[in-house]
């Protein structure tokens, strides 16, 4: 195991840690991988019952905001999210990441960062309320709208922050209050929108409020870790943070530039309604990764452990033992998303019928980005390699803003789409490259398996008689796991007893 981790540390370029010296912190999860898998799986069922059991019902609320709103207002919307999610995360400074790895590692850090994290939040609120209030008055609307996003996603940042601070301590619990506080504002808010049919600016403001009071909660509840020395905010303190969060910044800017650079730049070659089409489809292929973002979060400090302990061996059983868990949930969605896209999309109203074939396109994102998350944000930076997955994602950032520009000039969000696909494709082929490189390779049995019981799948979407199509769904879906247990019974076996010894047990 130990010339495993030796060969890891000579392969490529330095590691990006944060200290040379194993932490305590590493030392406190048990020896066999079965218990690791328990821990993994405590604060993954709190975290999903976050994201699971408490943003269904914000989920649901978005979508019927989507059909109140129609494609153009949907497109100013997600415009103003985007573009507010890549300022932020110029604000951000690397913290949010930097954080979740760090005090995983370092809890006696977390003051000193949500010191800084505060300051720059304060100070932008202030400038982006003024903004926001000088627009308004001199009656720029979609100006307007763009300052609020700012506001918005502003305290999102902050407050997601702190999630991963809670994360990172191993106390996944304690998100759920502020996460049912955040729904619950959600849901009002956009019930208030509907019936009394304002526009998007009230929505804006809404739920910049929401984000205020949920943010106020979180920073109670981590007041342990709250700064209360005036020496944390001494400028010499702050660029001491920001150099060691550098890297971890550059990683932010290309991994969020990356995710909303299809929006932002469509918005530049096409008209409104077409960036809201688009956006549509990238909000129903996100519904299942979102779930599964969860087991990322939950997984970072678990991994993070691990490595810096040296137990390299145990890292790579618990990696491919949630890719094969991964793969099999994944490939089922991603057909449904691709063969039933006319269906889901006429869920959201008449309007949003013809974004069916960008759904087609977008449905690979059920895996994709699953992957993405899964090998990059937490593999990666849990084995310290940050500044290799920000080349990557800057990487699939210029290939999508090149090619959103191109396609999405002739074929609007269909092209925006083929170019998000593609840009994924190239970041996933770069992450296996990593992982090779540094003698990890990545490893998923279940590959073969999963391939052929998808091609059944889809036969079986297509043979079906013309029934009511969410009985087809259920009908081919049965289709699935046969040919899964009849392919690969061995491998099936296997990733139940990771589900149970994740879930069940835990």
């Amino acid at each position: 195991m130990t010339d495993k981790f030796s060969t890891l540390e000579r392969a490529g370029e330095p590691s990006d840690a944060v200290a040379q010296e194993v932490p305590s912190a590493s030392l406190e999860l048990p020896e066999h991988h079965h218990q690791v898998l328990r821990i993994f799986g405590k604060n993954t069922t709190w975290l999903l019952l976050d994201r699971a059991g408490l943003k269904v019902g914000a989920m649901l609320a978005g979508l019927v905001l989507i059909g109140y709103l129609g494609p153009a207002n949907v497109g100013i919307y997600t415009t103003a999210i985007a573009v507010g999610s890549l300022v932020n995360v110029l604000l951000d400074l690397g913290l949010t990441r930097y954080a979740a790895r760090t005090v995983a590692a370092f809890p006696e850090e977390a003051p000193s960062i949500l010191a800084l994290t505060l300051t720059t939040t304060v100070l932008a609120t202030v400038v982006e309320v003024a903004a926001a209030g000088f627009a308004y008055s001199t009656g720029h609307f979609y100006a307007t709208c763009i300052l609020l996003g700012l506001i918005f996603t502003n305290l999102e940042g902050t407050s997601s922050l702190c999630v991963g601070v809670f994360s990172a301590d191993l106390r996944s619990r304690s998100v759920l209050p502020g996460s049912i506080m955040s729904t619950a504002g959600i849901v009002c808010v956009i019930a208030l929108v509907v019936k009394l049919k304002l526009a998007v600016i009230a929505l804006l403001i809404g739920l910049a409020l929401k984000s205020l009071i949920v943010l106020t909660f979180r920073l109670i509840q981590l007041r342990r870790f709250l700064p209360h020395s005036l020496s944390l905010f001494l400028p010499q303190q702050f660029v001491s943070l920001v150099k060691k969060s550098s890297a971890y910044f550059s990683y932010s800017v290309t991994q969020i530039g990356y995710e909303k650079a299809a929006i932002v730049v469509l918005g530049l070659v096409a008209d409104h309604t077409q960036v809201g089409l688009f956006a549509a489809a990238l909000v129903l292929a996100s519904v299942f990764p979102s779930f599964t973002y969860a087991a990322s979060d939950a997984l970072l400090p678990v991994m993070t452990r691990l490595y810096e302990a040296d137990r390299i061996l145990d890292l790579d059983i618990l990696r491919t033992r949630l890719m094969n868990l991964l793969l099999y949930l994944c490939v089922p969605v991603g057909i449904v998303l691709a063969v039933f896209a006319p269906d889901i999309c006429h869920l959201l109203g008449s309007r949003f019928v013809s974004s069916a074939p960008v759904l087609r396109i977008t449905a690979s994102r059920s895996l994709l980005s699953v992957l993405d998350v899964f090998l990059g944000q937490a593999g990666l930076t849990a084995l310290a390699r940050v500044t290799e997955r920000r080349n990557a994602q800057a990487l699939g950032l210029g290939i999508c803003v090149v090619l959103t520009l191109v396609l999405g000039f002739y074929w609007g969000a269909l092209g925006a789409a083929i170019a998000t696909l593609l840009a994924d494709l190239v970041i996933l082929l770069r992450y296996f490259r990593i992982y090779s490189r540094i003698k990890i390779p990545v490893h998923c049995p279940a590959l073969l398996s999963g391939v052929i019981a998808g091609f059944a799948m889809v036969a079986a979407c297509f043979l079906l008689p013309a029934i009511f199509w969410p009985l087809r769904v259920l009908a081919s879906l049965l289709v699935y796991l046969l040919v899964l247990g009849i392919t690969a019974p061995r491998h099936v076996r296997e990733t139940a007893g990771t589900f149970k010894y994740c879930f069940i047990k835990a």
